[in-house]
């Protein structure tokens, strides 16, 4: 097992994640221990361990076994259906019972509203060069499963872009700060929406609340369990549900309240 403050997974089937492990270790001061991990060497800077995978990181399952951290950062690539230039940052699970895209079925990653606050804001405040990238929250999607607080930060959209040396920075500076410099706000889970949570990255950005979990519209309806893992598997321990009140039809909003009210949270209304 390894012990540090923190680790950051790349992949050898990734692109992107390797370009962002190389800028790590030429830019950002990660050198060679005397450490393998899995058959490659590991890279480290202040407690902080870099470690390359030769699986897809949606697919690392048990690495968190591996692991006596506070945090996990995954630094992947992001594919879009639509070619869209993309920023990104999420916790990892499943709502639903599908598990092709890794992890649990029914089952979410313990996730740090602060790491997923720190992350955004630096993809935010870092790409100020890039012309044409969109910076934002995703819900919680996709594998692995980690008892241990794990995000995802992602760059990419079309396939030409995931060599994109800038953006690769960009998300190499967001990994670092969420370990270095976690910024917390009023931790909060979000309800409701779409899968890229524009309410949510909003209301961060503005200074008004760091996100845990998220679960979209499409995942509704949802059970007491699911809303359950939501707070609890925060480490921040959100006692506040921020439903986003266009996102989510009627009836899943009046089921959705009478869970959250028997589970004594706050319920925060934003449109």
């Amino acid at each position: 097992m390894i012990k540090a403050k923190a680790a950051i997974l790349t992949s050898t089937k990734d692109t992107a994640s390797m370009l962002v492990r190389n800028i790590l270790i030429e830019s950002f001061g990660f050198k060679e221990s005397d450490w393998c991990f899995n058959g490659s060497p590991v890279f480290m800077k202040n407690d902080i361990v870099l470690l390359t995978l030769d699986v897809p990181l949606i697919h690392a399952e048990g690495m968190d076994e591996m692991l006596d951290v506070s945090l996990i950062v995954a630094a992947s690539r992001h594919v879009s259906e639509k070619g869209i230039k993309a920023l990104l940052t999420h916790p990892a699970g499943n709502w639903g019972p599908d598990t092709s895209q890794g992890g649990r079925a029914f089952k979410v990653s313990k996730t740090s509203c602060a790491a997923l606050t720190t992350s955004l804001v630096t993809l935010h405040d870092e790409s100020s060069s890039l012309r044409g990238w969109s910076v934002g929250l995703e819900v919680t999607h996709h594998g692995p499963f980690s008892t241990k607080p794990l995000i995802f930060v992602e760059f990419g959209g079309p396939e030409n872009e995931l060599n994109n040396v800038n953006a690769a920075e960009v998300v190499a500076a967001a990994t670092v700060a969420a370990i270095e410099k976690p910024k917390l706000l009023e931790p909060a889970v979000g309800f409701g929406g779409g899968h890229y949570a524009p309410l949510f990255t909003k209301l961060v950005l503005s200074g008004e609340y760091s996100f845990g979990h998220m679960i979209p519209k499409y995942a509704f309806p949802v059970t007491r369990d699911a809303v359950l893992q939501a707070f609890e598997m925060t480490v921040e321990e959100p006692s506040v549900a921020v439903i986003d009140w266009k996102g989510i039809s009627a009836a899943d909003r009046q089921a959705l309240q009478s869970i959250l009210e028997d589970f004594e949270k706050k319920i925060v209304k934003k449109k």
